[in-house]
């Protein structure tokens, strides 16, 4: 009880955040050795440097460690109060997350409804509000709050939101049909488990039937025909229906035999008919086979899938078919149709088939915007691209303000002793609490400070693309200019694929093990380093700015001198090896946008248009005034 006291005794007096505290190399030294003390429950020991490091930013860490590690006896008045003080933090949510887990282990629901914040964002604590709600004969209050968690989240849930499902059903708000459905979206997502746990709120034949589902998923082959014996009902088709989409990508001689078989035998509804017809219609369309456009466009529009319709797009706009490009986006549910991409070839369709006015309206909808539908929606128009010209807002008072926050100090002291991990949790975490324009001012902050990668990743969380001067800094400009004039290749291309690859993050691996700022595979930045006489002798040296970018320019000047001069396919190229690039030729002459957007790949053809936008946006940073436009870099595509 000793070491309780002394700690919270110490910490009770910092009730303020400080500002811009005095750091001295010794108080991070001396946090270290308390902080590895504290992670091994040496708090008698932690207690020793207490006096020394109370006004050092990450001193609350301390506490948090001796909270966490013995919840089962601290107070609950303790961790309010270390909560409060240090609210919207990574230390409070995981606090609040392990007390709402203890408890509800101990059945404790009233402390959860007067201990855990009531507007706390997780949905584990929220349903564990719901939960006691429902336990304390708040009945109405519980289904009110279950309803609305449920209504929001179409996919998986935390493990205590499956007995929030529980009450619903108790109280016929949910139905054994929308449980199934609930489920059949869980296995579309892969969330198998999740599903098992629904079925529990089933009748036994059907909890049987989705332990069925989860064979049929592991092995659709061997396990489908078993199936084929079973008595009919709409959810063993469902099971059916969902084997053989498995199948179609990998087997499509044996999914399309036991589609045949299946028919044979059950009554499958329209809905049920048009998935798999989808599936096998969408595979043949990624496999850029004409004869797919014959298939999506003979199922009916209502039960087409999404994800049908969009290759029917695809394969429409390699044949110019644009009536079916028409047929396919007005089959989309509204929301899905009224995106960027589809918007943009609705009007590209609209202006083929003669209604040039219609399609001129969607332009100008899609022309304000710096992203690659919106540059060629400008380029349709002959408008300047606005947002590229707007000077960056005055961000200067919002900066201030995050410097005073006491999470701002502690992010700089965590990146100060080398724990980058631990600096993005207390960014990120800060983040929540702010408006568009705080976050904008944080990625500013980020930017001016030099950790570019981190910009990016904090603006992407307000999805403005517009906001440019934040998305795409110049950073590493001197070394890319250096590369750009010895390959004789644009410096803005060779950002554009910097940023990216890698967002700027020098230090990025990828899953592949592809390496550094333009995420160079080490077989091929070893080809090229061998070409110009550059020695690596471990991949380490591969993650060096000079010569990643060396080896990376030099790589892109190989592609382009390899596609004739064409940035789209030399960009392709980089993405997905130049191999592939031939495989996807058209069997008539494409403009780029169609070509790009019948990439089969979904990775690449995102790619393609990223880099290509981030190109053109920094052309225009590079070469004000005097950029070149995005459809002028789109050479047509020929079928040589």
């Amino acid at each position: 009880m000793k070491t309780v006291i002394l700690i919270l005794g110490v910490l009770s007096t910092l009730s303020t955040p400080w500002v811009h505290a005095n750091v001295t190399p010794e108080q991070r030294t001396l946090f270290q050795t308390a902080y590895a003390a504290a992670q091994q429950g040496r708090f008698e020991e932690v207690n020793t440097y207490s006096a020394s490091l109370k006004n050092y930013p990450l001193f609350p860490w301390l506490e948090y460690e001796y909270l966490k590690q013995n919840l089962n006896t601290v107070s609950g008045e303790s961790i309010l109060a270390f909560t409060s003080r240090y609210p919207n933090s990574v230390m409070s949510d995981e606090l609040f997350e392990r007390w709402s887990n203890r408890l509800a282990a101990d059945a404790n629901w009233t402390g959860i409804l007067e201990l855990i914040p009531s507007d706390h964002p997780s949905d584990s604590l929220q349903c564990y509000r719901a939960l006691a709600l429902g336990k304390a004969g708040n009945s109405e209050q519980s289904i009110q709050l279950a309803t609305k968690l449920i209504a929001t989240k179409q996919g998986g849930l935390p493990a205590p939101c499956t007995e929030v499902l529980g009450i619903l059903t108790q109280h016929n708000v949910l139905s054994d049909y929308q449980h199934w459905k609930r489920i059949e979206q869980a296995m579309e997502e892969n969330q198998v488990s999740f599903a098992q746990a629904v079925a529990k709120l089933l009748p036994l034949d059907k909890q049987l039937l989705v332990e069925r589902w989860a064979e049929v998923r592991r092995d659709p082959a061997t396990e489908l025909p078993k199936l084929f014996t079973e008595p009919d009902s709409a959810e063993l088709r469902d099971v059916i229906v969902y084997g053989i989409k498995r199948l179609v990508a990998k087997q499509e001689t044996t999914a399309q035999t036991l589609w045949q078989q299946a028919q044979a035998k059950f009554p499958f509804n329209g809905a049920q008919q048009g998935k798999i017809q989808s599936e096998l219609g969408l595979w043949e369309a990624i496999r850029q086979k004409n004869s797919a456009l014959l298939l999506l466009r003979a199922i009916p529009d209502q039960y087409r899938t999404q994800a049908a319709n969009e290759w029917m797009v695809r394969i429409a706009l390699r044949q110019e078919a644009w009536d079916d490009v028409l047929k396919a986006i007005n089959s989309m549910e509204a929301d899905i149709a009224n995106e960027s991409t589809w918007k943009y070839w609705k009007a590209r369709a609209l202006y083929a088939l003669g209604q040039a006015e219609t399609a001129s309206s969607l332009f100008h909808e899609l022309a304000p915007n710096a992203t690659f539908y919106g540059f060629l929606a400008a380029d349709q128009l002959g408008q300047h691209y606005a947002k590229l010209q707007e000077p960056p807002p005055d961000r200067s008072q919002r900066i201030n303000g995050i410097k005073r926050l006491a999470a701002f100090a502690r992010w700089q002291e965590w990146l100060a002793l080398g724990e980058r991990n631990k600096a993005r949790q207390e960014w990120f975490r800060l983040l929540k609490a702010m408006d568009r324009v705080g976050v904008q001012a944080a990625a500013q902050l980020a930017n001016e400070g030099g950790d570019s990668n981190l910009a990016i990743w904090t603006v992407s969380r307000t999805k403005d693309w517009n906001a440019v001067d934040v998305r795409f800094p110049l950073q590493f400009e001197d070394l890319v200019k250096s590369s750009s004039q010895t390959q004789g290749i644009n410096p803005a291309w060779i950002l554009g694929v910097i940023r990216r690859e890698s967002a700027f993050d020098q230090q990025a691996k990828s899953s592949v093990n592809a390496l550094g700022l333009m995420q160079l595979m080490p077989a091929t930045a070893r080809h090229i380093g061998k070409r110009l006489g550059l020695t690596l002798n471990a991949n380490e040296d591969i993650l060096h700015p000079e010569t990643n970018v060396t080896l990376g320019s030099a790589y892109l000047k190989e592609m382009y001198k390899r596609f004739g001069g064409d940035y789209v396919r030399a960009t392709a190229a980089y993405n997905a090896g130049p191999g592939r690039i031939p495989k996807w030729k058209p069997d008539r002459t494409l403009q780029a946008d169609q070509w790009i957007e019948s990439i089969p790949f979904e990775e690449t053809r995102e790619y393609v248009q990223a880099v290509m936008s981030y190109t053109t946006i920094y052309d225009a940073k590079l070469h004000p005034g005097h950029s070149v436009r995005l459809s002028q870099r789109l050479k047509p595509i020929s079928t040589d």
